[in-house]
């Protein structure tokens, strides 16, 4: 849900099952990850409510139901997976 103060109520971005969500730096989307069957990273376009799945998370063994995710200060993914140690790994993509 995200509230318009100039209308003064509020709308529903999703009907997804959210896990963490983080705003771009710029304001214009929300990324968050979703859990289920079909875990996976999402971008919604705040102006249209546009939907985008970036990348399926299926296989990947997260640290909990929803794996924890939050943006770079370019705003690049970061995911945090279970793998039994305390690694960090950083992933290169190109934002469609």
């Amino acid at each position: 849900m995200v509230f318009d103060f100039a209308t003064q109520k509020w709308s529903e971005l999703t009907k997804l099952v959210l896990g963490y969500h983080s705003w771009s730096r710029d304001s214009r989307f929300v990324y968050f990850n979703s859990a289920g069957n079909e875990p996976a990273f999402y971008r919604l376009r705040i102006a249209d409510r546009k939907l985008e799945k970036l990348v399926s998370l299926k296989g990947i063994r997260l640290a909990s139901q929803f794996g924890w995710m939050a943006l770079t200060l370019d705003d690049s993914p970061l995911v945090l997976r279970d793998v039994g140690t305390q690694e960090i790994y950083a992933l290169d993509w190109q934002a469609p």
